[in-house]
């Protein structure tokens, strides 16, 4: 028998041998290494340094087109953002902010501290001098990534002063449940009660919230957007609460929601659904508040087309009552009916009495006005009137039809109907040598001055400006909607009395009144100044319940617009010669300063409040000079509007280190009540040429001027008696140039002539912060 060669022994392990030569990165990773001089595979594939003996090899690189397709380049992340790593997309890691994020102009955060692993800290010391630090690099990287000039969103919280505790409102994400409730409420309580935001109705939405049944894009956007405007206040009561916040952190808290939901309507915004006008409607209160007035101005069209296209105009049915259709119809149909209303606002704030940039027709929306808050939380269907005042539906059958319908209005309605009046003032201003003179029975003028002083008759109890509603309404947060109310009253009076203001306003095509009308021009120049007057009590009652209350865009402007009358009249109406000229003078001084109190304030919110209350207090500090030198008069020479801005811009810079603490001494001190005066304004009418000019009602005093509040209410309770008969040289002699104060939304404006034809006026022409062209 043959031997039989032994079989080798399979048990034996193979010997490894320990790599002597292997790189310092292999090493450091942990892997093995080829041991190729020049560069090791591994390191040549992966793109990373090779360090081998301490220094950085030089070997030739394999070409690009055999290992990837031609135009890409392959790099090595260590770390990935948040953003990144949740939508599973490749992560360039730059620092603070990647590329993705830099792109998409949403907030970048990365968890770890440090942009590196361990294993390349480990061999960063040893070849500190020939291998760049991948943290080197990607921050000059960063250095070279273009920044989005329109992005209002913070990338550096570092920059802002962000307290630990509010990093979460500048995460891409949105927050967990529990924040997520705070910043829905703090929606809910300063935006929603403004205008005609109202069409949300809250417990529907908040169960939906939390059911899980907000999947759909457009809730999703609606959420975003909901957050990013709760996310502003909620930022303006922990600067209020806790400790004091800059500006930029509170403008711009939220920002990458607003920006999210932005990108989710775009995304599919030929898809029509009230969601989506909802979602639409509220990115344009968000354009407003930071400022970009020429994107919210063009997103006011797609507002109204949309509108159009769901035809909110026409009731969605006959059955106003309900009584075919579920409980939660009611509630359904209100909202639609508020949300047709908030468009006509925004149309409104766009067309400003433009005939060819207003598109909505009232005639064309045949739908009731809103009702009150209690019956719309509580889904109870009423029957209300529509905007014309006492009249109602057609088509309600009389069973259905309340005593009173107008018992059934809202603070909304009411709201809606003077903003109708002030759209056809805005109209009238532009289109005044068209209609019959003003003086003239029956004119344009007297039926607007009759409308306006009908609304406010209108008004029942429960909206008036007395001290008890003031803190009811503090407490169901409706204090910032019945002062709107109150104070658009006084503004379209302003409004409608500008055409005896020529020179402030520069309107395109002044009015001229004859001499024999002198009279009657100094009664409507008087009627106006008044009324500057009581916007500013109205504005000094309400700061002292807090900043949060001006929460609708536009008060910088009502209240900027005050400013300029009251310091127009003295210093081109108000006659010196006569002797409480002076004291007319400090009590204006006074109430200007009020004015200032609260747009300094509002600058933490709103953009366009900061150079207002500058541009006034250079002003306020004019007329303290010249009164303090006993001039009666002071000519300051125009400027020009390069020299405007580089002053506005240094005085800024200057007040900008301590802007908190003066606002928090504001906060503390109590704001100065007037004393009482002698009635003396709008007590007696003039005549001029059989025309009896009409006077604003008065109401009995509650309480003989105890509060600024009852003040407020009492047109001709302010300031002591001025005399109207001036004589031509008064209007020839001015007592200081104003000229800033004519337009101060001119200033930015590469073509003043176009910015005039814009007919922008809720926020100023469109070029004042846009850089926006006629060319």
């Amino acid at each position: 028998m043959a031997d039989i060669p032994a079989l080798p022994d399979t048990g034996a392990k193979k010997q490894r041998r320990r790599p002597v030569n292997a790189c310092a990165t292999c090493r450091a990773r942990k892997v093995k290494c080829d041991e190729r001089p020049d560069g090791c595979l591994n390191c040549e594939r992966l793109q990373l340094n090779c360090v081998q003996n301490g220094t950085l090899t030089t070997g030739v690189k394999r070409s690009s087109a055999v290992l990837e397709p031609l135009g890409i380049k392959r790099k090595r992340t260590f770390r990935s953002c948040v953003s990144c790593r949740d939508s599973k997309v490749k992560c360039s890691g730059e620092r603070p902010t990647c590329t993705r994020c830099a792109q998409r102009m949403t907030t970048c955060v990365y968890d770890a501290e440090t942009n590196e692993p361990a294993w390349v800290q480990s061999i960063a010391s040893t070849t500190s001098s020939a291998v760049p630090s991948p943290s080197t690099s990607m921050s000059t990287q960063t250095q070279q990534v273009p920044r989005n000039a329109f992005s209002s969103a913070p990338t550096d919280l570092a920059s802002v002063n962000c307290p630990p505790g509010l990093t979460w409102l500048f995460a891409q994400e949105l927050p967990p449940r529990a924040r997520l409730h705070t910043l829905l409420e703090a929606y809910f309580n300063n935006v929603q009660p403004i205008r005609v935001f109202a069409f949300e109705h809250k417990p529907t939405f908040m169960r939906m919230l939390d059911e899980g049944q907000l999947t759909d894009t457009s809730d999703q956007a609606l959420l975003h957007i909901m957050c990013a405007l709760g996310a502003r206040f909620y930022a303006l009561e922990y600067s209020e609460s806790f400790a004091p916040l800059s500006k930029e952190l509170i403008q711009n808290a939220g920002t990458q929601w607003a920006k999210i939901a932005e990108e989710m309507f775009f995304a599919d915004y030929s898809t029509i659904s009230t969601t989506k006008l909802k979602v639409l409607i509220l990115l344009h209160d968000q354009e407003a508040r930071t400022g970009n007035y020429a994107g919210s101005f063009l997103l006011t069209g797609l507002v109204i087309r949309m509108a159009h296209a769901l035809q909110l105009n026409n009731e969605a049915s006959t059955d106003v009552m309900c009584k075919k259709e579920g409980p939660n119809e009611a509630s359904v149909k209100e909202c639609q009916r508020r949300l047709m209303w908030a468009c006509y606002m925004l149309d409104v704030w766009a067309g400003s009495g433009v005939d060819h940039l207003t598109i909505l027709n009232e005639k064309d929306i045949k739908i009731q006005l809103p009702c009150n808050e209690r019956q719309f939380l509580l889904q109870i269907p009423v029957v209300t009137e529509r905007l014309e005042e006492g009249q109602t539906l057609d088509f309600i059958p009389k069973s259905d039809m309340p005593e009173k319908p107008r018992d059934n209005l809202g603070m909304a309605a009411y709201y809606v109907r003077i903003v109708s009046i002030w759209r056809r003032v805005l109209r009238f201003s532009k289109h005044m040598n068209e209609e019959k003179p003003p003086w003239e029975p029956g004119s344009e003028f007297s039926q607007l001055i009759e409308e306006v002083q009908s609304w406010k008759a209108s008004l029942p109890s429960w909206l008036d400006f007395s001290a008890d509603n003031i803190y009811i309404r503090r407490e169901s947060h409706q204090l910032g909607a019945l002062f709107l109310n109150h104070c658009m009253y006084h503004h379209v009076l302003c409004d409608i009395h500008r055409i005896a203001l020529p020179e402030l306003y520069r309107n395109q095509q002044p009015y001229e009144f004859p001499p024999k009308q002198h009279a009657f021009m100094s009664r409507l120049q008087m009627v106006c100044f008044e009324h500057a007057q009581f916007m500013s009590v109205l504005v000094a009652t309400v700061l002292q319940h807090g900043i949060k209350h001006f929460a609708d865009p536009i008060l910088p402007s009502f209240v900027y617009n005050s400013n300029r009358i009251m310091l127009y009249h003295i210093a081109r109406i108000l006659d010196l010669s006569k002797p409480d000229s002076r004291t007319v003078i400090a009590r204006t001084v006074e109430l200007v300063q009020q004015n200032n109190r609260a747009l300094r304030e509002m600058s933490l919110m709103y953009p366009l409040a900061e150079p207002l209350y500058i541009t006034t207090e250079r002003w306020l500090e004019t007329v303290r000079s010249g009164l303090a030198r006993g001039q009666a008069s002071t000519y300051i020479a125009p400027q020009d509007p390069s020299e405007v801005r580089t002053e506005v811009q240094q005085a800024i810079e200057a007040s900008s280190p301590n802007l908190n603490d003066i606002q928090s001494a504001q906060r503390n001190a109590q704001v100065a009540l007037l004393p009482p005066v002698p009635n003396g304004i709008g007590q007696s009418s003039s005549t001029a040429n059989d025309y009896t000019y009409p006077t604003p009602s008065n109401d009995p005093m509650v309480s003989s001027l105890a509060t600024l509040a009852d003040v407020a209410t009492q047109p001709g309770q302010l300031g002591p008696v001025l005399t109207n008969d001036m004589s031509t040289s008064d209007f020839e002699q001015p007592v200081f140039n104003l000229d800033d104060l004519q337009n101060f939304f001119e200033w930015e404006t590469n073509n003043g002539e176009y910015a005039q034809l814009t007919g922008f006026e809720g926020f100023g022409p469109l070029g004042w912060a846009n850089n926006f062209s006629s060319m």
